[in-house]
């Protein structure tokens, strides 16, 4: 039997004979795209002093760069964009496991490759969906973990759409938990030698990352996860430097909401200079491709964000923003210019088609990006956009409700009043909300920005200081 990844090395040829007796022409012709850039070049270079199975579970990359996505929940979505790696976040208990087998199959017929990623928790304080606490043990429970894990592998087995493991997201690198991933990745390798065994962080600390190296050494692949250009760039020259090691970008996109500046009462403020962005993510990309050894990458968010900011990272906007965007259908959502970016980073080839109209100017009259308004007043909002295309564009508002945790709309959609500004009526009831307005061309692409806005019959408020939500602070599936 030919080793799994040396199935996968083989140029794809043996994934394009098993599509072509399972799915037909037609699928086989959609995959050619996906395949072409499945194999493309690597700047790969395997590190010195490693032992043969190592060399063995690297090699793959020497032909093979990481085209992917976070998010595995539409893979027929991807076709076409020159992705050829999706990374989940949780893998079913061993007895509910046919699900993520037939996401492997599917994933396998369409050319493509999983990064199959365990949820754990942090060792002591976690936090639940619902707001509450609950604390963990990795002493106390470990034993269980590893045999949660080991049942999973086993019922998965050696699957030809693995690309590698992983073992948490952005879990706080205590020792107790970290002994914990030593013994699952031993696990692994037991039953599969050639498997890769990973887990992910935020910016690879030197200090971190040593703590990796002492509790963890089994570990293969470490993800790094950063945000904005020069978060990457830094993560990336720390991984080289410290892991020294083959590492992956397993979670980035432009700058996020921690790092923005504040309202007065303590909201992020987003910029709406798309142009900007775009500009970032590229770069991004470039310093990717640059590193020898970086396995390539998987952008942050394939889809429509859930959450209650959900212009910062989605690469979709879904026209009902209410609607949950991992139950929606990707054929209803507004492609993006960072999606562009991605798409044409991964083909090698110019969008065709319709382009994405890019957001300028978002602001209240005056030029704030966030104001106080009296419950039922109406406020000015200014905006602008181009369109590569030359396509009219609209500009769509909703208000949403910040203190809510996922998307929830309190008014919208309200359409603008004239080519460059809307009046609108603000809330009757008091609190924190943001106007999220859409620039949309009518013909599937948008971008979008966000305004701070704070109902209060106070004409003034003590500024406050308000912490930004961690980057690295995941929540109980």
């Amino acid at each position: 039997m030919i080793p799994r990844f040396t199935r996968f090395a083989m140029c794809g040829v043996l994934t394009l004979c098993g599509v072509l007796t399972l799915c037909g022409v037609l699928t086989l012709c959609s995959v050619l795209l996906l395949t072409a850039s499945a194999f493309a070049g690597s700047s790969f270079v395997m590190p010195e002093g490693l032992s043969d199975i190592q060399r063995k579970r690297y090699e793959p990359f020497l032909s093979f760069q990481i085209r992917g996505v976070c998010g595995d929940h539409d893979l027929d979505s991807l076709i076409g964009t020159g992705v050829n790696t999706v990374r989940g976040y949780t893998i079913p208990a061993a007895g509910a496991i046919k699900p993520m087998i037939d996401k492997l199959d599917h994933a396998h017929r369409l050319g493509m490759k999983v990064v199959l990623s365990e949820w754990m928790p942090h060792h002591g304080k976690n936090k639940s969906r619902d707001g509450s606490s609950y604390d963990f043990d990795y002493n106390a429970r470990g034993d269980q973990m590893v045999a949660n894990f080991i049942a999973k592998v086993e019922a998965i087995g050696d699957h030809p759409a693995i690309l590698m493991w992983g073992m948490g997201n952005e879990v706080h690198l205590d020792e107790p938990y970290l002994r914990v991933v030593n013994r699952m990745s031993i696990a692994l390798h037991e039953r599969f030698p050639h498997h890769l065994s990973s887990l992910t962080m935020v910016n690879a600390k030197p200090e971190q990352i040593a703590k990796i190296r002492e509790f963890a050494p089994d570990l293969d692949v470490l993800g790094i996860q950063s945000y904005s250009r020069g978060a990457v760039l830094g993560a990336i020259k720390s991984a080289e430097t410290n892991w020294g090691k083959p590492f992956y970008v397993s979670e980035f996109n432009t700058q996020g909401p921690w790092h923005y500046p504040k309202s007065e009462w303590g909201d992020p403020l987003d910029s709406p200079n798309i142009a900007r962005k775009v500009a970032d993510l590229k770069a991004c990309f470039e310093a990717i491709d640059a590193s020898p050894l970086c396995l390539g990458s998987t952008i942050f968010l394939w889809g429509n964000a859930t959450n209650n900011r959900p212009t910062d990272f989605s690469l979709h906007f879904h026209p009902n923003p209410s609607t949950p965007g991992r139950e929606a259908v990707f054929a209803e959502m507004w492609r993006t210019p960072q999606a562009e970016v991605m798409i044409e980073h991964f083909t090698g080839k110019p969008i065709e088609g319709n382009r994405a109209p890019v957001m300028s100017k978002l602001e209240f009259a005056g030029g704030a990006p966030a104001r106080l308004a009296k419950p039922g007043e109406s406020v000015r909002i200014d905006f602008a956009a181009s369109d590569a295309d030359g396509d009219a564009v609209e500009f769509v508002t909703w208000i949403l409700d910040a203190s809510a945790k996922l998307t929830t709309t309190v008014a919208g959609p309200l359409q603008q009043s004239t080519a460059d500004h809307a009046m609108i009526a603000v809330p009757q009831t008091e609190g924190q909300y943001r106007l999220m307005v859409y620039a949309i061309d009518n013909k599937g692409g948008a971008s979008a920005s966000t305004l701070a806005l704070l109902v209060t019959r106070a004409d003034t408020i003590e500024p406050v200081t308000k912490p930004a939500e961690s980057p690295d602070e995941p929540v109980a599936e």
